[in-house]
């Protein structure tokens, strides 16, 4: 009788690891998100204060007076969430708060895919975009944000919205 019980607690166990196995590849993949600006772009360490700043409207442009512009791919995303929770202070419809600073003209463009926030990015006099890290190209250049880039502990606007 205990041996049965052991292979019973054997078969168990290995089937709730083969279970953890298979099904730890079904969680959300967290991406790691950056602020790019064109290559040619004076831009090189944003405080997190002034980029709120900007995205709330209370500032319309760079310090350089070009106006700015944020570009995003899909808004909607659970990897853009913590991001533009940040970015908009804390907004609780960061939807509405895009929508009320595109009321006299667009600020925020939304685009397609990773290679059009590139393209509008370098394009763009004064413009930004939130991108996943892997899709970056000499185009653009990540920039820091109160001096920590996208893979430093402690990053504004990682994708998670845990602080680290």
């Amino acid at each position: 009788m205990m041996k049965h019980s052991r292979r019973q607690v054997l078969r168990g166990s290995i089937a709730l690891a083969v279970a953890c196995a298979c099904s730890s590849g079904a969680l959300p993949a967290i991406k790691n998100m950056a602020v790019v600006a064109s290559a040619g772009s004076k831009l090189a360490d944003v405080p997190l204060a002034e980029l709120v700043k900007l995205c709330k409207g209370a500032s319309k442009a760079w310090p350089d007076g070009k106006g700015f512009v944020l570009v995003l791919k899909n808004p909607d995303g659970p990897e853009m969430r913590a991001a533009l929770t940040k970015l908009f202070g804390g907004a609780a419809d960061v939807k509405a708060a895009m929508a009320k600073l595109n009321e006299t003209h667009q600020v925020v463009k939304v685009v397609d895919t990773d290679d059009d926030l590139l393209r509008t990015v370098d394009a763009t006099p004064g413009a930004i975009g939130i991108v996943d890290v892997y899709a970056i190209n000499s185009s653009v250049k990540v920039l820091r944000i109160d001096g920590k880039l996208p893979f430093d502990v402690g990053y504004a606007l990682k994708g998670n919205g845990i602080p680290q």
